[in-house]
């Protein structure tokens, strides 16, 4: 056994450890950062073994990691909080690679972001019994004698521990003496067994995947150099595919004629005739997600995989075709948009409304990305794609949209008299303060669910603000 796996065993079972105390039984407020804090700790002490010196240009991803660990501490809404340990093991896998150069692919690049899951889900799947085989190694190469008391004690211990917990078992329900004595033990040494079995079981879970992932980064056989990315093989026929897209476009143009007034509406804050407020909006959302998902793969095809040769007629028609159809995917999604702002200002903000909404923006984003990348071949569509997006999903955590909702939607309640009280149901304890301004019997229930979820039990690890200030409104009201 090397010294370094030795050390590295060492340093990722007490980040298990840790990992387990703070997360799994502890909760996912304030233990998170704190988690992250030590997953970098045990970075650093995994780079050290290896003579990694970090390259602080390639830690600009600690700023996102940085802001979206402290959410879980400053913000409650859960699923946000799902989301947000998605995306905080994508850049953690995204930010280790970096460091220690085992991504073949440029930074930021569409292969790059795609080798997170060989690096982050795979690769510690596949060595899941490298510590074992470490253990092994290091058996085998000890004394003969000694190899062998040890392996026949470990085997005597793994046989024997089943055996005598039946029997103590057995033996305690047919002696009350006995039972009496292995019960004061028990509450002697504060044992538990189930607190131990659970322990061991979720260590295990923790430990294995991890070192695993370090292994593989560990035992990279040397340190790949950045790659470009390879040609793109175009395999469709530039006649076939721009008569499809020159039809399509047709198609398009029709529909719009035929549905200018409907459009029209939605910019103009007019309901047409035969609509529901929710039924206008519902229709735009969907009628926007088809067509979006039909037209960005065409574009895909387009750009992507549609021969030109070298033709600049044919390459200024990819443009032209390129160029139609994320203009009319942008006017189908603004229009979609313009829709769900009408309903919420007739009937307030519900938080699904918020994450449409939201959802819609970030599309608009894309397609304007796009769009510059068709103008300019040099832009880096996928960079700027991930950079706006990580924009966007920070500043809906930190925009506090729970409290925002609550704010206008009691706001609605109070002076327009408007019934917006169900919202609050989906909100979390970020809420309170704007509903205990609505004076009236109706947000009773309401606050009794609330007054149930910030006074329960909870551990110090699921500390977190909306909490805390709630805590304080209850009090201060009472």
């Amino acid at each position: 056994m090397k010294e370094q796996d030795v050390k590295s065993i060492i340093g990722i079972a007490i980040g298990a450890i840790l990992f387990m105390e703070l997360l799994i039984f502890g909760g996912w407020g304030i233990a998170v950062p704190i988690a992250v804090i030590i997953y970098y700790i045990l970075m650093l002490w995994q780079s050290k073994i290896l003579g990694i010196k970090q390259n602080i240009k390639n830690n600009i991803l600690l700023v996102p990691i940085g802001l979206t660990a402290l959410c879980f501490a400053f913000f409650d809404n859960m699923l946000l909080k799902f989301l947000n340990v998605l995306f905080l093991y994508g850049l953690i896998i995204l930010n280790t690679s970096q460091q220690f150069g085992v991504n073949p692919y440029e930074n930021l690049s569409f292969k790059g972001f795609l080798e997170i899951v060989p690096l982050g889900i795979l690769n510690p799947i596949k060595n899941m019994g490298k510590p074992i085989n470490i253990i092994k190694e290091r058996i085998n190469n000890g004394t003969k004698d000694s190899n062998s008391v040890v392996l026949k004690v470990f085997i005597g211990f793994l046989i024997g521990l089943p055996i005598i917990f039946i029997t103590t078992i057995l033996l305690m329900n047919t002696d009350v003496a006995f039972n009496s004595i292995i019960l004061l033990i028990i509450e002697k040494f504060n044992f538990d067994l189930g607190w131990i079995l659970r322990r061991v079981v979720v260590f295990i879970i923790i430990f294995f995947p991890l070192y695993s992932f370090f292994y593989g980064i560990r035992n990279k056989k040397e340190k790949i150099d950045e790659q470009k990315e390879k040609n793109r093989t175009q395999i469709f026929d530039f006649t076939i595919v721009i008569t499809v897209t020159s039809s399509l476009c047709i198609v398009y143009i029709i529909y719009c004629l035929s549905q200018i007034t409907y459009f029209i509406s939605a910019f103009k804050g007019i309901l047409p005739a035969d609509y529901t407020f929710a039924g206008y909006a519902r229709k735009g959302f969907f009628e926007c997600i088809p067509l979006g998902i039909i037209n960005l793969l065409l574009i895909i095809i387009l750009t992507l995989f549609t021969k030109v040769e070298g033709n600049k007629k044919k390459g200024n028609a990819i443009k032209g075709g390129t160029y139609y159809l994320v203009a009319f995917t942008l006017f189908l999604v603004i229009s979609a948009l313009s829709k769900m702002w009408l309903y919420i200002s007739a009937y307030g903000i519900t938080i699904m409304r918020v994450y449409v909404s939201w959802f819609l923006i970030v599309r608009c984003i894309i397609l304007l990305l796009i769009g510059i990348k068709t103008y300019y071949s040099k832009f880096k569509l996928t960079k700027n794609i991930f950079i706006g997006f990580t924009i966007m999903f920070l500043g809906l955590n930190y925009a506090n949209i729970d409290y925002k909702i609550a704010e206008y939607d009691a706001e609605l309640y109070i002076v327009d008299q408007v019934d917006t009280l169900s919202a609050f149901y989906q909100l979390s304890d970020s809420a309170l303060g704007s509903l205990i301004k609505i004076e009236t019997d109706a947000i009773k229930p309401i606050l009794k669910k609330y007054e149930t979820r910030i006074y329960r039990k909870t551990k110090w690890q699921e500390w977190n603000l909306p909490n805390y200030n709630g805590k304080k409104i209850l009090e201060n009201k009472e």
